[in-house]
């Protein structure tokens, strides 16, 4: 052993047992030469190799070997170490220094393995390692340094928590196919929410406050228990393309304030049971999501409330979220895609975007399905909010702006849509999926497509169960106006005027009637000329038959029957005719209808007249 460590040669016991101690003094002695290095294969090591404050200047490496107790190197300085494919019962090396790699391929071990504080130059290899350790952490390096990459791929197992709490890794942290297995939750009182789930409260793998400058790559990962990178500071991308999240009742995926450069990916067919948080996290380049499963049945399947994504958020077709998804207050540089997607969570919110702001189009278009309520109130949506082809339940935008909204379901909404306040230059509809329930209060447009006739676009503003308030009504006149379609805004306002006489007391309604009858409330002037025109037809008809009688025989005027009629009628008028002559018996009750209907109308003119003025 002592030529084959000062030659740097590999030395094979075929399975022979070897004192720690002889490791020990060959490490920690002067090295015999430049080429020193112990390379130990197939061997069983007695005792326990303690290196603890020792300053190793050559290689450590044991491949195939077993030890009978945990390696003991807590605080050491090394050079390139590795126990490749080897049996330990733990290792203890907080606040190690390795001058190159930490190899640990294909180690079996069978407690923590501690790197707390540790600082390696090169890489944390761990490809085909299997860890377990009765305490539930298998790997605990919390505010460690890796200079290189750590890798755990090509069919590493951990049954147990990864710990990576406040690392700094240089490189990426890459579990591509890894099994991370959380470990079993502690008991809890039968009726606690934790007892709810076998995977509540536990964490497969702990990155937070960690830094990585490269990315975090976990696809095709099978984790059991909570994925955490909270507060992680990711320069690349957070990828979880292919893998099987799970954590059902708890938080499966938590990124919360999260800094991710290179965006986060679930692509895929990615399957998530549990909650996926984004809470307060900044993405880069963007969310995507195209493929995704994901399941949190009664809560919420994502949530990214307050979230930063300064691409797109994709969540095209095949995606689909069982329990509700939160962006409330997100911030997207791009767009929102969400078109063939599928929302479940019909006892509740599908989707709550409430003061969303995207800077492109809101795309929840072509096959886009919500199976509970979809709430965008106060989102400010810089191009286009599309529900073309959507199949929605219910539909909440109060104060949204967006500059047009396409609301052209697939089918009729089997509950109200709320667009009170909405702020829109364009909006689209499609009457055959008018909903039963469409509140309009507030709503802001400059043109309808289509504009259709006013009948049509009454029988839509009736659609509401708020009373009918005026501004609907206000709002499509001046539509109809700015197209130079004067008559039909008329119709319109009448139409306005009609209904608010409805909702008004009964004894108050006799005033409303009358002006609607005469002259339209003041929209249908034309119709005072008619009843004038009648009554002055009437009226000399009747006293050109009989003729009444003079005041004063001997000084009356010529008894005109068409003058003396518009002397009755027009009561501001004196032609002379009426104080000239005094009709008897049943034409003096027609001088009295005449008169009374003279006063009537010319009020009624009036009152049509000012409205007509201060409309203008």
């Amino acid at each position: 052993m002592r030529q084959a460590f000062a030659a740097g040669e590999r030395l094979s016991l075929g399975g022979a047992e070897v004192d720690a101690a002889l490791l020990v003094e060959l490490l920690t002695a002067e090295p015999p030469s430049r080429r020193a290095a112990l390379r130990l294969h197939a061997a069983k090591v007695t005792g326990r190799l303690v290196l603890s404050f020792a300053e190793v200047t050559c290689p450590l490496l044991v491949q195939e070997s077993e030890f009978a107790e945990a390696p003991d190197l807590y605080w050491a300085r090394l050079a390139f170490t590795g126990f490749r494919d080897t049996t330990m019962p733990g290792l203890q090396a907080a606040g190690v220094t390795i001058a190159g790699h930490l190899r640990m391929s294909g180690v079996r071990s069978t407690d923590m393995i501690n790197l707390r504080d540790a600082k390696i130059a090169g890489g944390l290899l761990l490809e085909r390692a299997r860890l377990s350790a009765p305490g539930g952490t298998v790997l605990s390096a919390e505010r460690s340094q890796i200079g290189g990459d750590l890798v755990a791929e090509e069919g590493f197992r951990a049954d147990g928590t990864i710990q990576l709490f406040q690392a700094t890794v240089t490189g990426g942290v890459h579990l591509d196919g890894a099994t991370i297995v959380a470990p079993a939750a502690a008991a809890t009182p039968p009726d606690s929410r934790a007892a709810a789930s076998r995977f509540g409260g536990r964490k497969g793998l702990d990155l937070d406050s960690a830094t990585v400058t490269g990315g975090v790559f976990l696809r095709r990962a099978d984790v059991e228990g909570e994925v955490s990178l909270r507060h992680c500071t990711v320069g690349g991308v957070a990828t979880f393309s292919g893998a099987t999240l799970r954590n059902p009742g708890g938080v499966a995926v938590r990124l919360d304030r999260a800094d991710v450069g290179g965006g986060v990916h679930l692509l895929g067919g990615v399957k998530v049971d549990g909650e996926t948080r984004l809470v307060g996290a900044r993405v880069g380049r963007g969310l995507r999501m195209a493929g995704a499963s994901l399941s949190n049945p009664g809560g919420l399947a994502l949530r990214a409330d307050s979230c930063t994504v300064e691409g797109p958020v994709e969540g095209r077709e095949g995606f689909t979220a069982t329990g509700g998804v939160s962006l409330v207050e997100a911030r997207v540089g791009g767009a929102v895609f969400l078109e063939g997607a599928r929302l479940d969570n019909p006892d509740g919110t599908s989707l709550r975007a409430t003061g969303i702001v995207t800077g492109s189009l809101m795309n929840c278009c072509t096959g886009f399905t919500a199976t509970g309520r979809v709430s965008m109130s106060a989102a400010r949506i810089g191009g286009k909010l599309c529900l073309q082809e959507a199949h929605l339940a219910a539909l909440k935008c109060t104060g949204a702006e967006a500059g047009e909204v396409d609301l052209r379901f697939a089918a009729p909404p089997t509950g109200p849509v709320d667009l009170r306040y909405v702020r829109a230059s364009l909006v689209r509809d499609d009457p055959a999926t008018w909903p039963a329930d469409l509140r309009l209060d507030g709503l802001t447009y400059q043109t309808l497509d289509p504009l259709l006739e006013p009948r049509r676009r009454l029988d839509w503003l009736a659609r509401t169960a708020d009373g009918l308030p005026p501004q609907p009504y206000e709002q499509l006149a001046a539509v109809y106006r700015q197209l130079g379609h004067d008559d039909d805004a008329r119709t319109v306002l009448l139409a306005k005027q009609r209904r608010r006489r409805a909702t008004r007391p009964w004894w108050t309604r006799s005033w409303g009637w009358l002006q609607d009858v005469t002259v339209g409330y003041g929209y249908r002037p034309q119709r005072a000329a008619g009843w004038l025109l009648a009554l002055l037809v009437a009226g000399t008809t009747v006293f050109a038959t009989w003729r009444p009688a003079p005041v004063d025989p001997g000084q009356a005027p010529e008894l005109h029957p068409l003058v003396y009629t518009l002397d009755l009628l027009l009561p501001i008028i004196d032609f002379g005719q009426e104080s000239a002559f005094r009709p008897t018996g049943a034409g003096q009750w027609l001088a009295f209808g005449l008169i009374a209907a003279g006063w009537t109308l010319a009020t009624t003119v009036a009152a049509g007249f000012t409205r007509v003025l201060s409309r203008n």
